[in-house]
């Protein structure tokens, strides 16, 4: 049996945890070796229980079947022997021996930062996970996520509005999360990677969201946090980038918001606070390309729409608001609204309310 293969069907043992797999390779010397020996040796080495549930879980797996899942949805698989397996990940502690890869992860992914947040965001955290992702993406930095609802996504499209983003899965390829992400994915993909640690069909479950994080914080430079509650995912990235010696960074919300207590304890225990891209740019010094033109809010608006898109912010105004700070008609201000809207300036949210994008 190739070594690749060997590889690949251990990754797909479910109870072959890191350690497990560390004792085997150090008792009988390689992949493939591990692949192959009798269930008599794995009991030896592992003890009755764990050797015999290995030995059946490998009876079960079948590497030559997750080679062909992953050529026909385009995807390859690399383990961590090639040279195609990102630097960054073989410097963390556990770093994955298997990787599943649909499109392209090279060394301008090296220069990386990941923006990670609850699912139950806010349409400032939104806003501002967009706007900011998209300003390191144009910058020629790969924003990291994992592409659950939320900031994770608002982080993903951000960034592929102007350059690459990696969105790292929680699940298999062939298991993606959220439902109905299979085009999003594919967009992700043209431009950046979508890639997963886990076997093809393997399903989300309560340890496999958390296990990914140490990935998403691996890939990159440093962590920042949009939004995240008391309790959030996005924060167990965060104890994975502080492991690894990475640097972390938060966005400050409103006391007022269940969205931000979770940011803001980060910054009051030393986090960098972020209120803008020169923030990031000043705790992680990096070589950036400079900035598109054409990627910056167009000029060409008139007077009225000036005045309407000056007032707007990541505070949701509604047309009563407007229509009293502005003086124009409701007419007028709804003809505003969708040319802002199609130029992609203005979003509404929630009420018939708006906010400004860019």
């Amino acid at each position: 049996m190739e070594r690749k293969l060997a590889w690949i069907g251990l990754n797909a043992i479910p109870s072959l945890t890191p350690g497990r797999l560390g004792r085997l390779l150090e008792r009988l010397g390689g992949p493939v070796e591990v692949w192959q020996a009798p269930r008599t040796e794995l009991v030896a080495i592992l003890g009755e229980e764990a050797g015999d549930k290995v030995a059946r879980e490998r009876a079960q797996a079948d590497p030559e079947k997750e080679v062909t899942l992953a050529r026909r949805l385009g995807a390859r698989i690399i383990t961590w022997e090639e040279e195609a397996y990102p630097k960054a990940l073989k410097e963390i502690p556990d770093p994955p021996p298997v990787l599943y890869v649909l499109g392209e992860i090279g060394d301008k992914d090296e220069l990386a930062i990941a923006i990670v947040g609850t699912r139950r965001c806010t349409s400032y955290g939104r806003v501002v996970a967009e706007r900011l992702a998209r300003e390191l993406a144009a910058r020629g930095v790969t924003v990291v996520s994992g592409l659950a609802p939320g900031i994770d996504t608002a982080a993903h499209r951000g960034a592929l509005s102007s350059g690459r983003t990696i969105a790292v899965l929680g699940t298999g390829l062939g298991r993606t999360y959220p439902a109905g992400s299979e085009s999003f994915i594919r967009r992700i993909a043209a431009s950046g990677a979508v890639i997963s640690e886990f076997p093809f069909e393997q399903g989300g479950t309560q340890w496999t969201f958390p296990r990914r994080n140490r990935i998403i914080a691996g890939l990159s430079l440093g962590v920042l946090v949009v939004e995240a509650p008391a309790r959030s995912g996005a924060l167990i990235t965060v104890d994975r980038a502080l492991e690894q010696g990475k640097e972390v960074l938060a966005v400050p919300g409103p006391i007022t918001s269940e969205a931000s207590v979770g940011t803001n304890r980060l910054i009051q225990e030393g986090a960098k606070p972020v209120t803008c891209l020169e923030d990031i740019l000043e705790e992680l010094p990096l070589h950036l390309e400079p900035v598109v033109q054409g990627d910056r809010p167009t000029t060409d608006l008139d007077a009225d729409a000036r005045t309407v898109y000056d007032l707007l912010g990541l505070e949701p105004l509604g047309l009563s608001e407007l229509v009293e700070r502005t003086g124009l008609s409701h007419s007028r201000l709804s003809q505003i609204l969708v040319e802002l809207e199609l130029s992609g300036l203005v979003r509404e949210v929630t009420g018939r309310r708006y906010i400004r994008t860019r």
